[in-house]
């Protein structure tokens, strides 16, 4: 039903409403929009929220990559392989600060710590 209005427009008061209506609702979503990405700790919840998520299907794949009984012989002889280079690694460290701290004069070997001046051990004989 349209009806002619002061200004000889055609204006159809129903038309005009729902339209109102339309533009309040589009508008009340817009706001709540603007809200939610002013809303800080929302947004830093749902973030932690989907790193524990995250976290946790890490964990269950972990467990169960490591459940297997070929991951846990695999992580035996790892352990195994560098256990065995660290005991290579000091011996070799503890023989050379011992050859180091060792000096020869002639056939006498004399023996002297770090930071001393005096010596600590004289040893004859072959060498």
């Amino acid at each position: 039903m349209t009806m002619q209005g002061k200004h000889g427009a055609a204006v159809g008061t129903e038309e005009l409403r729902e339209e109102v209506d339309r533009a309040r609702h589009e508008l009340g979503e817009t706001v709540e929009q603007l809200a939610a990405k002013a809303d800080i700790k929302a947004m830093a919840r749902e973030r932690a929220e989907y790193a524990k998520g995250r976290a946790r299907d890490a964990a269950a794949s972990v467990r169960e990559a490591a459940g297997s009984r070929e991951a846990r012989t695999r992580a035996l002889q790892g352990g195994a392989v560098i256990g065995s280079a660290g005991a290579v690694a000091v011996a070799a460290l503890w023989m050379r600060r011992r050859r180091a701290s060792t000096k020869r004069f002639g056939p006498v070997r004399v023996r002297v710590r770090h930071g001393q001046k005096r010596a600590v051990k004289v040893r004859r004989g072959r060498g």
